[in-house]
C-alpha cells in the first residue's frame, strides 16, 4: 500500500471522511474532504448517553456549614510603640579622696629673745561720766573734763568739758560744751559752747548764752544766741532775746526785746 492509501485509511477511521481503500475513490477526493474539515468550528463532545447523572447528595442541616464566599484574612494587629528608653543614670561622684595622713611638724625651737625696753607713751584718757545719784548732795566746786550728770542736789559751779545733765533741782553757774535739762528747776547763769536742750517739764532763772537753744520749757532771764532759738508751742521767755535766728511754734511766748541784728 502506498503512503496516499495509508493517509487516507487513516482518515477515514478517525474522522470517517474518505473511503477505505477497498472503494478505490482517488486521492483528491481525500483532500477536499480533509480541507473542508479542517474549515468547520468543532463541536464540544456529547456526553455519554449511556450513564444517567448521579443526583446529589444532600447534606445534613446540622452537618451542613455555610462557607462565606470571600476568604478574608484577619487583619494584622498594629505593632505596640517601643518604649521610650528610660534616661542613663548620672554617675555618681566620685568619692572625695581621703585626707592623706599627715604626721605633725613640730616647730623648730627658737632661741629665746631677749626683751627689749619698749618706750611707752603717755595713757589716753577716757570720756568717763561723773554721776551723782539720787540722795546725794555736794555744795562747792566740781570740775571735770568729762561728762557730769547730777540726779541729787548740788550747790555750787560746775565746769566741764564735756556735756552736762540735771535731772534735779540745782542752783549752780555752769560752764559747760552742752547742756541738757530733765524736768528740774535751774537758778543760775549758764554758759554753754554748743547746744542747750530744755524740755516742757524744766525752767530756767538766770541768763543764758549759747551756739543753739531749743525751749520747751520757761526762761526768766536774758538769751544771747550765736545761730538759732527754736521755741516750741509751750516754750515761755520773759527776758530780752539776741540770736541770728528765731524760729517759735503757735502758742509760744516771748515778753522782752527781741534783736536779731546780728
Amino acid at each position: 500500500m502506498s503512503k496516499k492509501d495509508n493517509f487516507s485509511q487513516a482518515m477515514y477511521e478517525m474522522f470517517g471522511l474518505g473511503k477505505g481503500p477497498e472503494d478505490g475513490e482517488d486521492e483528491m477526493e481525500d483532500l477536499r474532504q480533509l480541507e473542508s474539515l479542517d474549515n468547520t468550528p468543532a463541536e464540544a463532545p456529547a456526553e455519554p448517553q449511556g450513564f444517567a447523572a448521579e443526583p446529589a447528595a444532600e447534606a445534613s442541616p446540622s452537618a451542613y456549614v455555610e462557607e462565606p464566599d470571600v476568604f478574608t484574612e484577619p487583619a494584622a494587629p498594629a505593632p505596640a510603640p517601643a518604649p521610650a528608653p528610660a534616661p542613663a543614670p548620672a554617675p555618681m561622684p566620685a568619692p572625695a579622696p581621703a585626707p592623706a595622713f599627715e604626721a605633725p611638724v613640730e616647730a623648730p625651737v627658737e632661741a629665746p629673745v631677749e626683751p627689749v625696753a619698749v618706750q611707752r607713751s603717755a595713757p589716753v584718757r577716757r570720756a568717763n561720766c561723773t554721776y551723782f545719784a539720787e540722795g546725794t548732795s555736794m555744795e562747792g566746786t566740781l570740775r571735770s573734763d568729762s561728762d557730769v550728770e547730777i540726779c541729787g542736789d548740788f550747790k555750787g559751779e560746775i565746769a566741764s568739758d564735756g556735756k552736762v545733765t540735771i535731772h534735779a533741782n540745782t542752783t549752780s553757774s555752769i560752764a559747760a560744751a552742752e547742756l541738757v535739762l530733765v524736768e528740774c528747776i535751774l537758778t543760775g547763769d549758764a554758759m554753754v559752747g554748743g547746744d542747750v536742750s530744755i524740755d516742757e517739764r524744766s525752767s530756767v532763772t538766770g541768763n543764758i548764752r549759747a551756739n543753739n537753744i531749743i525751749c520747751s520749757g520757761s526762761i526768766r532771764g536774758n538769751l544771747n544766741v550765736v545761730n538759732n532759738i527754736t521755741l516750741t508751742e509751750n516754750a515761755q521767755v520773759f527776758g530780752d532775746i539776741k540770736t541770728g535766728t528765731l524760729a517759735m511754734s503757735r502758742g509760744a511766748k516771748v515778753s522782752g526785746k527781741i534783736d536779731m541784728g546780728g
